[in-house]
């Protein structure tokens, strides 16, 4: 499963772009996870339950996940997102094994890949446009009235003084409004956790390695050009977002705190719980995602991280690495694909 990583990379043979709606991707992926059972459908007036206090102060985070062949190591820091906003984390540790290393494996990840010196001008003007509904029409115009009740209410409540928000797509209005929310819990996106990996690995000339599966458009210029013309199955992904909005806030929480004061049993919990993706799949084999030639990519991440995870075991004497926390607790996950290729793993203690 691809949740973090989608990245931009300026490469010395043209410019990789990252394209907005590929970014929704991560965002879809934390979306599902606010979820722990498919929800009924909600009246206008419902009142989202109240979360529960989200932990502050200096937290340790989860412990670290061991792989090894021989005497080479790798260390594994599971991510969840959003994670506490005012949490403090007691890094030292980790930094510790971070400089004892030869490098740190970034988590999986897509970079679509673009050429030409006027590519990166071009296409970010055309994925600017796309994020706004064709022929000038608002949300309250797109969306089915039932849906627009329930998108008014939050918009109202989260983001009302926003009014250019209307003119976006279902899909990127559904992003802005997530971000408030998590705003009002006291939660943020876990990027800033990965930076200060990454931001340790620099201070000790630590390696980072990149494991993104990097696609290149044959013709971006008219993939771009025709990515308006297709249905992004976006008011499904919207109804999603207010399902999280509405229903999960606690659960979401309780997850942000079990990951901030180390608590397997409690991330282990709710990411199970969490029901699979509605929103990702519906993106990934729609014509849009076709038109970008996103076929399968899927395996092709997954394929690539385990490639460069497994690289890195033979290369290095030890490594850190970052994966989804998710990953770690699947039955068939990269842990799973690494065990059957002869690497021992083991999990902390509960």
């Amino acid at each position: 499963m691809m949740e973090f990583g989608i990245r931009r990379l300026l490469g010395n043979h043209g410019v990789f772009c990252r394209l907005l709606v590929i970014g929704l991707l991560v965002y879809v992926r934390s979306i599902a996870h606010a979820q722990s059972a498919p929800q009924p459908a909600t009246s206008a007036n419902a009142v989202p339950t109240l979360a529960p206090v989200v932990v502050t102060g200096e937290l340790p985070g989860p412990a670290l996940w061991k792989v090894s062949k021989g005497d080479h190591v790798m260390w594994i820091l599971g991510l969840v997102t959003p994670v506490p906003r005012d949490m403090r984390w007691k890094f030292t540790p980790l930094e510790k094994r971070i400089a004892a290393s030869q490098a740190v494996l970034k988590p999986p990840g897509l970079e679509i890949g673009v050429l030409g010196p006027s590519a990166n001008r071009v296409l970010t003007s055309s994925m600017m446009r796309l994020k706004y509904n064709p022929d000038g029409e608002r949300l309250e115009q797109v969306l089915e009235p039932a849906l627009y009740k329930r998108w008014r209410m939050q918009k109202n409540r989260y983001l009302y003084d926003n009014q250019s928000i209307d003119d976006m797509r279902p899909i990127f209005a559904g992003r802005r409004l997530y971000d408030a929310v998590l705003r009002h819990a006291g939660l943020v996106e876990q990027t800033r956790i990965e930076k200060t990996v990454y931001d340790a690995a620099d201070r000790h000339g630590v390696k980072i390695i990149d494991p993104a599966y990097q696609l290149a458009l044959g013709d971006p210029h008219a993939a771009i050009g025709t990515l308006g013309k297709y249905d992004m199955d976006d008011q499904r992904c919207l109804g999603m977002v207010l399902n999280a909005i509405e229903h999960d806030l606690v659960q979401t929480t309780l997850r942000a705190n079990a990951w901030a004061t180390g608590d397997l049993d409690g991330l282990k919990a709710t990411l199970m719980e969490t029901q699979e993706d509605a929103c990702l799949p519906g993106i990934d084999t729609s014509p849009f995602a076709k038109a970008l030639g996103l076929s399968d990519m899927q395996q092709h991440i997954d394929q690539s991280w385990i490639e460069h995870a497994e690289q890195a075991l033979a290369q290095n004497t030890q490594t850190v690495a970052l994966l989804p926390m998710e990953q770690l607790f699947m039955p068939n996950g990269y842990l799973s694909a690494l065990r059957a290729d002869g690497y021992t793993v083991q999990a902390p203690p509960e």
